[in-house]
């Protein structure tokens, strides 16, 4: 999968740009504040629909517009695509229209087409940062290579609000708790769907993880990845294979049900689940060194490119924001090794000699929002 052309107008400080891409590795380099981020940002968000880096669409648009567009023409197996985003102010509303190849379609649609992965410093906290975190890096992974898993994941937070909300009518307002039924099962069917993606997707993460890990240390350690499902009521559990999933969350949802109301939440789900990381069979958030945790976040962003290539027989674009200053020299040279010639990659640097010459590198100076080649 390969980019051509990237455009945007009115994107964070971009008023309109125009990129052509031949090369296979792109620096954009220059300094702070001059917008490398910013577009690597607007690529994931042609992408995807969303940022990696706010949830309010407003901060992406230039100050004093009223619309933004970004897009991308990229080249995969089947042939060469475009997907654009609109967002635009209409009767003082925000509108948002997602095209493929100009056709307008739905978000579902859209995400999955063009798959990237996004490797940026707050991944270095994947080990040992909050769940949601690892939640979003798992479901991000799943979804773009199964349109099926997204849909779900939409389902699923629309049932996941629809119960809490009558959760806290039944705590508030003695609403019938009868009423509750219906959206229990609903949450059953829909969670057990999701949690049997999961593990069938964690089944070849873990092992694909495992192998690019001892790669990164001379094959001294071991990875291991582990689902946990969590309650917040303090209970963990490691599921097996065997495990059925409707009759377990059938299970505690009975059981739950009154400190449920009391708190008016759903208190266990796919919403609640953890990845656990050991290496060598040490927990690796408790006890592991910077170093190891931050071979393990290297290995599971690797992880998740070779993940998305099995999957469609063709790796993703790789976005790399900033992380090589992050990173010592030993795991600079282990990814540049691995993506090199194989995974076409846009990098953000200030210095642009992190990056030694690979498959004929390009380089793209930002200064104030404007792009000059060389």
């Amino acid at each position: 999968m390969k980019v051509k052309r990237i455009y945007a107008v009115n994107f964070r400080n971009y008023k309109e740009c125009c990129l052509e891409i031949t090369s296979m590795v792109n620096i954009f380099y220059g300094q702070n504040a001059q917008g490398k981020t910013n577009l690597l940002e607007a690529m994931f968000y042609a992408a995807f629909g969303m940022s990696h880096r706010t949830a309010q669409e407003d901060d992406m648009q230039r100050l004093d517009t009223n619309q933004l567009a970004v897009g991308i023409n990229f080249e995969d197996l089947h042939g060469v695509n475009d997907v654009k985003i609109k967002r635009q102010q209409l009767d003082g509303k925000n509108k948002k229209e997602l095209f493929l190849n100009d056709v307008k379609v739905r978000p579902k649609e859209h995400y999955g087409t063009l798959n990237m992965v996004m490797f940026s410093p707050e991944d270095l906290q994947l080990i040992k940062g909050e769940p949601a975190l690892r939640r979003r890096f798992f479901d991000m992974q799943i979804s773009q290579t199964d349109k099926a898993y997204y849909d779900l994941l939409i389902k699923y937070n629309r049932i996941l609000q629809q119960r809490n909300r009558l959760l806290k009518d039944i705590r508030d307002n003695n609403a019938s708790i009868e009423l509750l039924l219906t959206w229990d099962q609903e949450f059953v069917l829909t969670a057990a769907r999701i949690a049997v993606k999961r593990m069938a997707a964690l089944q070849k993460l873990k092992n694909i993880a495992k192998d690019i890990y001892a790669a990164l240390t001379g094959e001294l350690e071991t990875l291991t990845v582990f689902y946990e499902l969590k309650a917040n009521n303090g209970e963990l559990l490691y599921p097996d294979e065997a495990i059925c999933w409707e009759d377990f969350y059938r299970s505690k949802l009975s059981e739950r049900q009154q400190v449920d109301i009391l708190r008016g939440s759903t208190g266990i789900g796919p919403h609640r689940d953890d990845l656990l990381f050991k290496v060598n069979d040490r927990i690796l958030k408790a006890f592991g060194s910077q170093g190891q945790q931050r071979s393990a976040a290297l290995a599971l962003k690797l992880a998740q490119l070779e993940y998305v290539r099995q999957e469609i027989d063709e790796f993703p674009v790789l976005l790399l924001d900033d992380v090589m200053s992050e990173l010592d020299d030993q795991r600079r040279c282990q990814l540049l090794k691995f993506i090199d010639g194989k995974v076409q990659t846009f990098i953000t640097v200030n210095d642009k000699a992190l990056i030694p010459d690979l498959s004929g590198n390009a380089y793209f100076r930002i200064i104030e929002g404007r792009i000059a080649e060389g």
